[in-house]
């Protein structure tokens, strides 16, 4: 993941940030527009000469969302192979709120 290198240069690092930008503004929902807020936010302190102590908390949340941006079969179909729980009895847990019964029918 791009965005979990350490050590890049400021010009590198922004390079990441716009790639992933790009990718994630392929879709519009709450997620990717947190994603976009939190990467402009970045670059804006990057531009200011933050120190990279002051960005470590930022870029950890970002790093998170990216993941579960990655994690959501909506945006990558290829993650729906890896859930545990099939999609159609995740969904039904949600729309019910008993993630457990979800979990003990899909066992």
């Amino acid at each position: 993941n791009g965005l979990r290198l350490a050590l890049l240069s400021v010009d590198e690092r922004l390079d990441v940030l716009l790639h992933v930008k790009w990718t994630v503004k392929e879709f519009d929902c709450n997620l990717t527009r947190d994603i976009v807020e939190l990467i402009d936010r970045e670059a804006d302190m990057l531009n200011r000469g933050r120190s990279e102590a002051s960005l470590e908390g930022l870029r950890k949340r970002l790093a998170n969302l990216f993941l579960q941006f990655v994690e959501t079969p909506e945006f990558n179909p290829e993650a729906a192979r890896f859930q545990q729980i099939p999609q159609e009895l995740s969904a039904v847990s949600q729309m019910t709120g008993n993630a457990g019964s979800a979990i003990q029918m899909g066992a």
